[in-house]
């Protein structure tokens, strides 16, 4: 598995814990929903920076 998809698959579910400890346990719930988030930010930049980059074009005569 590719680094990106690790990090947003990781990410988004500390963010989803986060949310529902939040109810229970505020100072948890937030501190997982916020590393959470971070890590979601983190993903779309590795997964941003390393799509597959069109080819040349080829000029027709």
């Amino acid at each position: 598995m590719k680094t990106g998809t690790l990090l947003f698959i990781t990410g988004l579910l500390l963010f989803m814990l986060g949310i529902y400890l939040s109810t229970y346990i505020p100072d948890l719930g937030v501190l997982l929903s916020v590393g959470g988030g971070m890590m979601l930010g983190v993903s779309s930049y590795f997964i941003g920076t390393h799509q597959v980059k069109p080819s040349k074009r080829v000029k027709k005569p």
